[in-house]
């Protein structure tokens, strides 16, 4: 086939993978099944195996051994780490020690004097806590639970607060997010690598941006549309920490993997993996736990919900990988996306404009789907060929995509975290999603400029 042909026919390919997802056919299914029948179909007009010299001997066969290879190849590296680290977030919540680490926050966020620059310091303070409780949904119950009402008798509006308190979780960054391993493992580096020389830059940027851009908007928008409230900041009661019945102390255990790897990290002769890191955290809480409560029957069964989380994680989130990895295969060799990078190199800016193009398509999917992964997991592994053909870093093209999955699933209609933030202060999923519109599309922008700007 010529190359137009292989173009339209990856575009097809595409577009039924979307319209299936948003009809909401499960995605592991979707993927599975759109990639094994797009390989098929390569075979076919092709008569060569899609595994190359790794071939099972016949050339049909090897279109199922794909499936094969991508679940060892997953489990093996991004699988294993992923089911760990899913394991230690939800004991944190079990044993609420990611509720007193919010209830820390809060008490350091009072002392701003400004409502808005409140506000705009929950922002912060939110991303920041978003690389130790990975789940957007439960930072933003954290929130609501313990900051949301502090925000409301400060005169900020419901809806301003909530949309805030939604956005906090969405920079998908540290060594310990998923979406962050898979990216780390598609540029070949460690993910404490991927996260303080890459992600974590541009991360930073979008975040102090986005804290004055909510703070000076937000006010803007509160003035206009409601009327605003004189308040006393000293007579705000704060929620203590102590509330949640478990030692102050407790607060530091989400802290402890990453807190790890960053020291090692500095040392030339120690290195410690993201594995070790969480497993000698386990050790830890189990340990202290112990000498807490004197309850060696609930550390049992703790430990057996970690393994019960580990499992549950694997079914949501190990499978997706490496369905999107068969999908992703199969759109690499169709060769439809490098066929159009390869068009785009030979114009100006043509590395800018791939950026946003393919950022784009992770954005749409997660606002129209409400899961930033699976887009991600299904285009980020195309990168480093895409990267190679515009003679540019992976990392321009690498980085963008992978931070728009959480930006534009934060104003999705469908993601959990819209849903139970909004349920929670009250307020209609629409004028939430409104309110945050226009700032979400600040944060994507700026998000895809400055990675080309660093990279580039």
């Amino acid at each position: 086939m010529n190359d137009v042909l292989y173009v339209l026919l990856t575009i097809v390919v595409i577009g039924v993978t979307g319209v299936m997802i948003i009809k909401k056919v499960d995605s592991k299914l979707v993927f599975f099944f759109i990639g094994t029948c797009a390989l098929l179909f390569i075979t076919i007009v092709t008569q060569e195996s899609v595994l190359g010299k790794q071939t099972t001997g016949n050339i049909y066969l090897d279109v199922v051994d794909v499936i094969r290879v991508k679940f060892i190849d997953t489990i093996k590296g991004t699988g294993i780490r992923l089911m760990v680290i899913a394991g230690y977030v939800m004991l944190m919540n079990q044993i609420k020690a990611s509720n007193v680490l919010a209830a820390m926050v809060g008490k350091i966020l009072i002392k701003l004097r400004s409502p808005y620059l409140i506000l705009g310091g929950v922002f912060i303070m939110g991303s920041i806590l978003k690389i130790f409780i990975t789940s957007q949904i439960s930072l933003g119950l954290l929130f609501i639970t313990t900051l949301f009402p502090i925000l409301i008798q400060l005169g900020i509006t419901k809806v301003s607060a909530a949309a805030v308190l939604i956005t906090v979780g969405m920079l998908d960054m540290g060594p310990n997010d998923s979406s962050a391993i898979f990216g780390a493992e598609v540029m070949k580096i460690a993910p404490m690598d991927y996260f303080l020389s890459y992600e974590g830059r541009v991360g930073a940027v979008v975040i102090v941006v986005m804290a004055i851009f909510y703070s000076v908007y937000f006010k803007y928008l509160d003035k206009k549309e409601f009327v605003e409230k004189n308040i006393e900041i000293e007579n705000i009661k704060n929620i203590s920490p102590r509330d949640h019945g478990v030692p102050l102390f407790y607060g530091l255990f989400p802290l402890i993997p990453l807190i790890l790897v960053v020291i090692t990290s500095f040392q030339k002769s120690l290195k410690v993996d993201i594995i070790t890191a969480n497993l000698i955290g386990f050790f830890i809480v189990f340990f202290s736990d112990l000498l807490v409560t004197k309850d060696v029957k609930k550390i049992g069964e703790n430990l057996k919900k970690v393994f019960e989380w580990m499992g549950q994680y694997f079914t949501n989130v190990v499978v997706i990988i490496v369905a999107a990895g068969v999908f992703a295969e199969a759109i690499k060799q169709l060769k439809g996306i490098t066929i159009l990078a390869g068009w785009f190199a030979t114009l100006s800016g043509a590395t800018l404009i791939v950026a946003f193009a393919l950022s784009l398509i992770v954005f749409g999917t997660a606002m129209l789907t409400g899961s930033g992964n699976a887009p991600w997991f299904a285009f980020g592994i195309l990168t480093p060929d895409i990267a190679a053909t515009l003679g540019t870093q992976t990392a321009t093209l690498a980085i963008p995509m992978h931070l728009a999955g959480g930006i534009g699933r934060s104003i999705s209609p469908f993601n959990g975290g819209v849903i139970a933030i909004s349920g929670v202060a009250e307020v209609e999923i629409k004028d939430v999603i409104k309110r945050n519109l226009i700032p979400v599309i600040v944060a994507y922008s700026l998000n895809v400029i400055t990675a080309y700007i660093f990279f580039k």
